[in-house]
């Protein structure tokens, strides 16, 4: 006679809510940036933009919005990656992370509005048994990594939002010169009526026009 089988539950994965702090390897950098924090969240979530201006960044796909439970590839010094995203609290917080040649990375990246700037923070973990076999030249190489990603991200999100400025300054100046135009234009109609003929000529004119 044969004893029942306890039957096998099936494991749940645990989605990570944070990076894991007691990982082998955890960096933690943060910059202030000079552009306000919807401009740096939206450069910094387009993930298929990150070519453009993430000179570490070989290709990057994201097919869906970013959104708990989506995922994105992209590729970085020869590794292909798929990470999955774990939280979005657009624009100030957005977690992912994904296991990466026996590495397992969890990276959580935070926006604080400062002023006109924002304030960008990032943390990292790694976690695996190549982690553990070359615990301090890969946490060495994750930190230069994360340095060169926000300077990159401050130069790329500081020099768009340099141009936005300049353009609105135009637009600006443009619209106190129409203001100003029209302002001189009707003065002169005031103290000449006459004035109006050639423009109410004009006017019936494109009337009149087939």
């Amino acid at each position: 006679m044969t004893e029942p089988t306890t039957p096998t539950i099936p494991t749940i994965p645990t989605i990570p809510t944070d990076i894991d702090h007691g990982a082998t390897a955890v960096v933690r950098r943060e910059i202030r940036i000079e552009a306000p924090i919807d401009q740096v969240w939206r450069l910094h979530t387009d993930i298929n933009g990150w070519p453009a201006w993430q000179t570490d960044v070989d290709t990057a796909q994201a097919d869906d919005p970013l959104a708990p439970g989506t995922t994105f590839r992209w590729s970085t010094h020869g590794l292909d990656i798929t990470s999955t995203v774990y939280a979005v609290d657009a624009p100030h917080r957005i977690l992912w992370g994904g296991p990466a040649q026996g590495i397992t990375g969890v990276h959580e990246w935070t926006f604080t509005a400062d002023g006109d700037g924002t304030i960008v923070r990032t943390a990292e973990s790694w976690e695996g048994e190549p982690v553990r076999a070359n615990a301090e030249n890969l946490r060495a190489g994750l930190d230069a990594s994360l340095g060169t990603w926000l300077e990159l991200l401050r130069t790329t999100a500081e020099a768009k939002a340099a141009k936005r400025a300049k353009r609105t300054r135009r637009r600006r100046l443009a619209k106190v010169l129409a203001w100003t135009s029209l302002a001189v234009t009707g003065l002169f109609v005031l103290a000449e009526p006459w004035l109006l003929v050639p423009a109410l000529g004009f006017a019936l004119a494109l009337s009149l026009w087939d």
